[in-house]
């Protein structure tokens, strides 16, 4: 229990603390909320608030790759969570002479568990900084060609993961101190293992050095949060609770790829796509807040991987740093003096994206970098008409003859010469009716493919039928590329 005068110098700091936050808190929230997008009625967040706590609690999309890396992370993020009934365990405590968390049987099992995940995240931390800093493990970094802003380029992440990964050390650190302190003067205490191991250490001590070593290790670990809360807001490890956000928010899609239309009906509207980030819908603000900066989106990128300038991660982890910069002016309502492709991102990098949806699949906290990237290319193809001068060829051909190869569309079935393939008209009600598609009808390759399924259909004897030279292309190559007009 604290004395008065440590009562009245917590309360103090604590509301200092909290004032001096107070304004990036809000400035945060005036910048999401001034981002364009359809807010999900309540009832509808209702309902898909057990969804997002699952995400959230569990890390399920953590474990889809690097399981030594999650199983680190986890060890971190469970604690972390558990660690906000702790720090308010002990808040109350100091203040007050309660017994329910020091006796009986939910007394015992709150210190086993808490005892257990600070051991956790200990460990935890200690390889993800030896992972950064000794190993500078190679999934950290960034092909020179990609696009980055100044702060990133000139070692902001290392700087501020350093800052957070100490922070995690050492307010977790002089809690199990407190701790121990705490059990060394009780006589030890195996139902906290690893307090009571360290508890070995002041064997022989007085209750006096030990009452100084408990108050030291309390101040020490809710001390180190008052100091860090005006800083939160700036660094990674805001993702612990941003990352819940984003699983609560996220759009609904039918698919992982579906993206929301173009309103063309609306005459008052001059511009399509996004070019400034406070244009993308307030969903992908939070994207850059929730972002890890694990690098698991560029791991899949098949761009990324091939050499090319696009980088998902580096596209979330500029918005960031942007928005930390620039955080004051864009909540008083001033737009940016700079597009997305003066800092976040390369209009090389914006037409290098094959749109096929892997980093939204890998994202362990629900972010969706593609779909920035197909904003910045409506943008440049309906109100800039820049784009790349391959796509000319693509877009006259999906007009004229239903297909980017711009081939005429009595070609559709050369692929099946030799193969018996039934149309519609032949076959008027078929039990499958096969939708074959632009590739499969033009492309040598693809063609290979198409010939092969045919076989297989024909062997089996299914009842099936293909649309012929009454098929035309979807318009998805033209709405992928930022064509949303030819699309429709």
């Amino acid at each position: 229990m604290l004395t008065t005068t440590e009562k009245v110098l917590f309360v103090v700091c604590a509301v200092g603390a909290l004032a001096y936050a107070y304004p990036a808190w809000r400035n945060i929230h005036l910048v999401i909320s001034r981002a364009p997008g359809e807010r999900p009625p309540v009832q509808t967040r209702w309902q898909r608030l057990f969804a997002a706590a699952r995400a959230w609690l569990t890390l399920a999309p953590t474990w889809k790759a690097r399981p030594v890396s999650s199983f680190f992370h986890a060890l971190i993020a469970w604690g972390f969570v558990f660690y906000f009934l702790v720090n308010a365990g002990d808040v109350i405590q100091g203040f007050f002479p309660i017994t329910f968390l020091g006796e009986g049987w939910v007394g015992k099992l709150y210190r086993f568990v808490a005892d257990l995940l600070t051991a956790g995240v200990l460990v935890g931390m200690l390889y993800f900084l030896a992972r950064r800093f000794l190993l500078n493990a190679p999934v950290l970094g960034y092909h020179p060609n990609v696009k980055l802003v100044d702060a990133v380029r000139n070692g902001a992440i290392r700087r501020d993961s350093l800052i957070v990964g100490l922070f995690i050390l050492l307010h977790v650190g002089f809690r199990l101190l407190g701790e121990s302190f705490h059990v060394a003067h009780q006589g030890g205490d195996w139902g906290q293992p690893v307090a009571h191991l360290l508890s070995q250490a002041w064997a022989g001590w007085g209750d006096g050095a030990l009452t100084a070593g408990r108050h030291l290790g309390w101040w020490g670990a809710l001390g180190l949060i008052l100091l860090f809360i005006p800083y939160f807001p700036y660094t990674k490890h805001f993702h612990l609770i941003m990352s819940g956000v984003n699983f609560l928010s996220k759009p609904e899609r039918a698919s992982l790829g579906a993206i929301e239309p173009e309103n063309f009906e609306d005459e008052s509207k001059e511009e399509f796509g996004v070019a400034k980030i406070e244009e993308l819908p307030w969903t992908h603000l939070i994207d850059a807040y929730a972002c890890i900066m694990c690098n698991r989106c560029q791991d899949v990128c098949p761009a990324y991987v091939t050499g090319k300038e696009l980088s998902p991660s580096a596209l979330e982890i500029n918005k960031r740093y942007y928005l930390n910069e620039h955080l004051d002016e864009l909540a008083a309502g001033q737009d940016s003096a700079f597009n997305l492709i003066d800092f976040a991102i390369s209009e090389s990098a914006v037409w290098a994206c094959t749109a096929c949806g892997a980093c939204i699949d890998i994202c362990p906290v629900g972010n969706e970098p593609m779909f920035d990237i197909l904003y910045l290319r409506r943008r440049q193809v309906l109100t800039e008409n820049q784009f790349p001068r391959e796509l000319q060829t693509a877009y006259r051909g999906m007009e004229r003859n239903g297909n980017p190869w711009n081939q005429s569309a009595r070609e559709r079935l050369a692929w099946a010469e030799g193969l018996d393939v039934p149309t519609i008209e032949e076959n008027p009600e078929p039990e499958l009716l096969w939708w074959v598609g632009c590739a499969p009808a033009y492309d040598p390759r693809a063609r290979q493919v198409a010939q092969a399924f045919a076989k297989v259909l024909g062997a089996t004897g299914v009842d099936y039928a293909v649309l012929g030279e009454m098929e035309s292309c979807t318009g998805d190559a033209a709405r992928r590329s930022g064509n949303e007009n030819l699309f429709y």
